[in-house]
């Protein structure tokens, strides 16, 4: 008797697989053969020259990671103890870690669950006369209300610092997400939409000429380097207190492959999206949508289940299947480090987050891969 394949013996998905273009091993090879594999070769600028191109002038700066662009801000706006820093609580730690590292107060802020993200009102309910910054968390690939958001930090003298690690290539009105606070920070780690292995880049979205050398001397480890390259000193010396938070030219190389890619990885990435939200926008679930105005990158699909036991039920029937779904990470309020923090009530975030499940979206996912998600949601939920 013919023995049929059960859904248990198909290949399990993964909920992330890096892309790796063919032109990759071109790029990489060539920045190997350079003997230029430190920060500031051939790649590095290529790869800056298209991140420039992408939010619309040059003052950007590839780093090591996203979490190293969120601490350059920090140190370059001179952050102390004296200084509040407004944080979501529903976000990735090193958004909070960055600026508790410089010594600032961390203040976390609510969600709205529809997003899972900040909103002005939510942002005014913890600002005080000692708030310096806001940082916003462009959770999913998509945006926060930045129109908004700007407005109220406009007439609070308050800074805007966008974590946009997961938005590179989304759009608001128009323009490049991360192009809106005075300073940006995007991810380019592997589990990103276009990926350097590890690296980011910070966008500082002003001419300020203090500033922008202020960044430089940072990125030179804390010194006038930049100045003494130029001919303007004789010497360079140790002027402040930094890191080494630069993007060596390998991992340009393999950046600025998959930029030149950016066009189609997005492509597919909001396909992926799109057949998902068609496939399941008649289950019982709330899935995070865009909001007005907004052109996300695609980067994830995630819905909002009833509730936790539903959720969990989901996470472990999908583990069984091998179909690759996710939730994510806890509050930051709601952590064992929140003791050290200021934090309120969080109550968006804690109706939320434990209700998460995310699916895969990537290069090597098939169509077929999605459906397999999507049949298998359809009886767990229909």
């Amino acid at each position: 008797m013919l023995s049929l394949p059960t859904e248990a013996a198909l290949p399990p998905i993964r909920f992330h697989a890096p892309h790796i273009p063919p032109a990759t091993y071109d790029a990489v090879a060539s920045a190997l053969s350079s003997k230029h594999l430190r920060s500031g070769g051939s790649y590095s600028r290529k790869a800056k020259a298209l991140v420039s191109q992408h939010v619309g002038h040059d003052r950007v700066f590839l780093t090591n990671s996203c979490t190293s662009a969120l601490e350059i801000s920090a140190l370059a706006l001179d952050l102390g103890p004296e200084d509040e820093v407004i944080v979501p609580s529903y976000t990735f730690c090193a958004t909070a870690t960055a600026f508790a590292r410089k010594g600032a107060r961390i203040v976390l802020a609510d969600i709205d669950p529809a997003t899972m993200m900040v909103t002005p009102e939510t942002l005014e309910a913890r600002l005080t006369s000692r708030t310096r910054a806001v940082v916003v968390v462009h959770y999913g690939g998509a945006a926060a209300p930045m129109a908004a958001i700007k407005d109220l930090c406009d007439r609070h003298g308050v800074v805007i610092l966008e974590d946009a690690a997961q938005a590179f290539g989304a759009k608001q009105d128009g323009r490049a997400v991360g192009t809106c606070g005075l300073f940006a920070a995007y991810s380019f780690h592997e589990t990103k939409i276009i990926s350097a292995g590890h690296g980011g880049a910070l966008v500082l979205n002003s001419d300020n000429s203090h500033l922008r050398e202020r960044v430089e001397e940072l990125l030179a480890r804390g010194t006038n380097f930049p100045a003494f390259a130029r001919g303007e000193v004789n010497h360079y010396e140790w002027t402040s207190v930094s890191s080494s938070f630069e993007m060596p030219d390998l991992n340009a190389a393999l950046l600025y492959s998959q930029l030149v890619h950016s066009r189609e990885i997005l492509l597919k990435s909001r396909a992926i999206w799109a057949y998902y939200e068609k496939s399941l926008r008649d289950l019982p679930i709330e899935i995070l949508r865009p909001g007005m105005g907004t052109k996300a990158n695609g980067y994830s699909f995630a819905f909002l289940a009833k509730d936790r036991e539903t959720t969990y039920r989901i996470l472990q029937g999908a583990a069984r299947m091998g179909l690759g779904l996710q939730s994510h990470y806890k509050p930051l309020h709601l952590s064992s480090f929140a003791g050290r923090i200021l934090a309120g009530s969080c109550v968006g975030a804690e109706n939320t987050w434990g209700r998460l499940v995310r699916l895969p979206v990537h290069m090597d996912l098939s169509t077929g891969d999605a459906a397999r998600i999507c049949e298998f949601l359809k009886a767990e939920l229909g």
